[in-house]
């Protein structure tokens, strides 16, 4: 509706006007001040948003955004965790505060500022605007604000580095100081199939089907507050079948037979777990003691800057050098899409993509 103007005592304008059963009030200095306002929320009720932003505190609405739509998100729980983390660790100590109807680009500017003041790496401010954007965009589903601040700035940009990856002589070296690691097959076969080390320790042994040649990753195995758990996979992409190589199931063959012995010698201290990697008892094995193999190996073999991680990338290296797609690489990887590959491999792929044009011009005669 129209909306009544009146004039207060004070000389200020104010129009009175009723959206869904709610008496509202603008005021302004001018007759236009008060009219504008009173046509923004008209405007704001119109495209379905709330007539005025919510009056609470950011603060208040992360701790129910945490409870609730990010509770019921189909997040992965590793997911959920990182985000309610940079909420506490972050965006509540240095804008918490701030009303959500109030809040602007300069407050999400500000958190960034200080996170970068803090020493805080590229992709961790990246992080915490993602988690900010994402709570906010909820508020707006929400019907407690019109628009997103957060979106009305560029997304925190993240300087791509060249992966760490391991060349065959180096891989011959840190499998050969790991042999006598109880973990060093988790390496052998993260290099031989590209999946991350909680796919790996997640596997079930009804997960392996070795007579077809792949496995099955439903999830990740991850440290909790309430201990070790398989969680969900960290993508829909995550969630994959990735082939085996004869070498890689006569690994798992031999292994399974190891482990068939160590469950006999064990007798009734067995934890029926029936996961892939286990510990001498069968129970999960602890992630931090796959990266230590990785460590210890790595120190004794010589090698510098070696993870976890970097075995993986070894694996996406070598494969996209002797030719493999490089969409099938991101699939077997379990890249959400294939830019994140191609991101992160830029400088293999280009090598790849010169090897192939010497390849086709030598097959043509060219």
């Amino acid at each position: 509706m129209a909306g009544r103007l009146t004039k207060r005592a004070d000389k200020r304008f104010v129009v009175t006007a009723t959206f869904e059963g709610k008496r509202y009030f603008f005021y302004g200095k001018t007759q236009a001040e008060a009219r504008s306002k009173a046509d923004q929320a008209r405007a704001r009720a119109r495209a379905g948003a709330p007539v005025r932003d919510d009056t609470r505190s950011l603060g208040d609405w992360l701790a129910e955004w945490i409870d609730t739509y990010l509770a019921l998100s189909d997040r992965a729980e590793s997911t959920k965790i990182m985000h309610a983390g940079y909420v506490r660790t972050w965006i509540v100590p240095i804008i918490g505060t701030v009303p959500l109807g109030k809040l602007t680009v300069n407050d999400v500017n500000r958190m960034l500022l200080a996170m970068k003041a803090a020493g805080k790496a590229e992709s961790t401010r990246r992080n915490a605007y993602t988690t900010l954007r994402k709570s906010l965009d909820d508020a707006v589903v929400n019907g407690l604000i019109a628009t997103n601040p957060a979106h009305r700035i560029r997304q925190p940009g993240v300087t791509r580095r060249e992966a760490r990856y391991l060349t065959p002589l180096e891989v011959t070296a840190l499998l050969s100081a790991a042999a006598t690691h109880r973990y060093g097959i988790v390496l052998r076969f993260i290099l031989g199939t590209g999946v991350r080390r909680g796919e790996a320790l997640a596997l079930r042994w009804n997960d392996i089907h070795l007579a077809n040649g792949h496995a099955a990753l439903r999830g990740s195995l991850t440290r909790r507050e309430s201990g070790l758990v398989v969680s969900g996979v960290k993508t829909k992409a995550s969630r994959r079948t990735v082939a085996l190589s004869p070498t890689m199931i006569d690994l798992l063959r031999r292994h399974k037979a190891a482990q068939a012995a160590e469950r006999l010698h064990a007798g009734h201290l067995w934890e029926a777990s029936n996961l892939v990697f286990t510990t001498a008892s069968g129970a999960p094995v602890e992630p931090q003691n796959v990266l230590r193999t990785v460590r210890e190996a790595a120190k004794k073999a010589g090698l510098q800057r070696v993870t976890v991680h970097s075995l993986r990338h070894t694996y996406a290296t070598a494969a996209l050098l002797n030719g493999v797609a490089l969409k099938v690489v991101s699939a077997n990887l379990g890249h959400a899409s294939i830019q994140i590959t191609a991101d992160t491999y830029g400088h293999v792929t280009d090598d790849a993509a010169r090897a192939a044009a010497v390849k086709v011009a030598d097959a043509l005669g060219l």
